[in-house]
């Protein structure tokens, strides 16, 4: 799903930890993670190496290390079997506008192939859903609803 824009808040730049990253090139990284085509408006979504590095005009190896950097330091979600990923904090600022918004985001992270970024993007997507629409996403039938996290028992 194609977007117009991202908001990003200008606090990012006093964030403790994006500003304790270790490089300038993980700080560009996660600006590119935000801001790239490949961004959906659910904060996750599907880019191989090459294409990324393609797009920064980097070598893959410097866009893996600027990558660990942002999963270790907390600020991306990454699964390299999938090549997916998810910005964690993309609803404080990304919130579903209207009912078919979130529906469409839920379709989005709905069909993630990996586990652990769809996890991470239901975490962060249920409290962001607008409460008049729970109800209707919980009767339609969406991969969601069958989740450790929508159903609230604890993963074993």
């Amino acid at each position: 799903m194609s977007r117009e824009f991202s908001k990003i808040s200008p606090k990012v730049w006093r964030s403790r930890r994006f500003r304790a990253l270790p490089s300038d090139d993980a700080r560009y990284l996660l600006m590119f993670m935000f801001t790239c085509e490949h961004q959906t408006s659910a904060g996750c979504f599907r880019m191989p190496d090459q294409y990324g590095a393609a797009d920064l005009v980097w070598p893959i190896d410097r866009m893996q290390k600027a990558r660990q950097e942002l999963v270790d330091g907390g600020l991306l979600a990454f699964d390299p079997a999938t090549d997916e990923y998810f910005v964690p904090g993309w609803y404080s600022h990304n919130k579903p506008m209207n009912a078919n918004h979130q529906k469409a985001i839920v379709r989005l992270v709905s069909e993630l192939e990996s586990d652990h970024v769809r996890e991470a993007a239901e975490a962060e997507l249920q409290p962001a859903l607008l409460p008049s629409t729970v109800e209707t996403l919980n009767a339609g039938g969406s991969r969601l609803t069958g989740t450790n996290f929508m159903t609230r028992r604890s993963a074993s």
